[in-house]
């Protein structure tokens, strides 16, 4: 029998490079979603204070929280030594404020290695790649790393309603062509951005789709794993920043 793929793909350093060179195209309302997620920090401008950034990929989000931050630290978590080696040189420039931790989240000794407790804990488009089974427990594992009053976002993919699925797609391609025009100045059509939206899905692996949980249940599942003023704060259809404070 065949070992999944737990990466959903992003071990294929192609793939990884494709993300990197295009994110800010084909992740509808990227900036949107990036300022949110820095906006609901509540640490003054000059705190010192640690971050775990989950499934950090190239480092995008931990270069937003570097740079609002000037005396925060992020330790980045990635199972893909590809988009490790993307994150590293991304990130070179603020070399001791950040550490880097190769480990995959399927796996639940991830967080072995890591030793110290967090202030704050992000994640952005990774943890829906996880079975069901290791989100429940990823939120768990993430509590227990955070210290009182320590905050949890998780900028992610959610299930959509059914009956609407077709119609969030094509919405996000919409948008997609859109950013594409305001960034590079072309407009492609809508069939030929959708053919490519689904190659990289393929490369995600067929089991990929079936992970994206509804949102209902994740905020039960991190209220379960002990989180308070647990709600989405965020959403644009099937994308949304939800998470929660350990008080």
């Amino acid at each position: 029998m065949a070992v999944p793929d737990t990466l959903c793909g992003w071990g294929n350093k192609q793939k990884a490079a494709y993300f990197l060179e295009n994110a800010d195209v084909i992740v509808p309302r990227r900036r949107d979603q990036l300022g949110t997620l820095l906006g609901l920090f509540t640490a003054p401008a000059d705190a010192a204070f640690a971050v775990i950034d989950l499934g950090a990929g190239f480092g995008a989000v931990t270069q937003e929280i570097l740079t609002r931050y000037p005396r925060a630290t992020v330790t980045c978590v990635d199972g893909s030594s590809e988009m490790m080696a993307l994150a590293r040189d991304r990130l070179a420039p603020y070399s001791a404020r950040v550490r880097f931790c190769l480990a995959d989240l399927a796996d639940a000794s991830w967080h072995s290695a890591l030793g110290r407790p967090f202030d704050a804990a992000v994640s952005a488009l990774a943890i829906h790649h996880l079975t069901d089974d290791r989100k429940r427990a990823l939120y768990r594992e993430t509590f227990d790393l955070l210290r009182p009053g320590g905050l949890f976002l998780n900028n992610d993919l959610v299930a959509a309603p059914p009956a609407l699925k077709d119609r969030f797609e094509a919405l996000n391609l919409q948008v997609i062509q859109d950013q594409e025009r305001a960034r590079r100045g072309t407009a492609r059509p809508l069939e030929e951005i959708r053919a490519e939206m689904h190659e990289q899905l393929r490369m995600a692996g067929d089991r990929h789709q079936s992970h994206i949980a509804p949102m209902r249940d994740q905020l039960q599942w991190l209220l379960d794993a002990g989180f308070k003023s647990v709600d989405c704060y965020w959403k644009y259809l099937d994308i949304a920043i939800f998470g929660g404070v350990k008080q």
